[in-house]
């Protein structure tokens, strides 16, 4: 059953329905947001993180979206320390 939660939360964040079907197969396949390989995926992301992070509580950590959150911003961290070495 999908978290439609978490759908809401990329359609307020204004990402294009086709997108939202990619991110959510990602995140029920993966457990999480999908790995970044581009800049213009990092670019994407640090967009829709900063959006959906000021709408979860910060108590907040086993919900989908929270979830979403946290794998998405490890994500970013881990394109930032690959990029910062070259």
């Amino acid at each position: 059953m999908e978290d439609h939660s978490l759908r809401l939360q990329f359609i307020f964040a204004g990402v294009p329905e086709d997108q939202i079907e990619i991110a959510l197969e990602n995140f029920y396949g993966l457990g999480g947001a999908p790995e970044i390989t581009c800049t213009g995926d990092y670019v994407a992301a640090k967009s829709l993180y900063a959006v959906m992070d000021a709408s979860v509580p910060p108590q907040d950590m086993h919900s989908a979206v929270a979830r979403y959150v946290i794998t998405l911003g490890a994500r970013m961290t881990e394109w930032e320390m690959r990029n910062s070495l070259t």
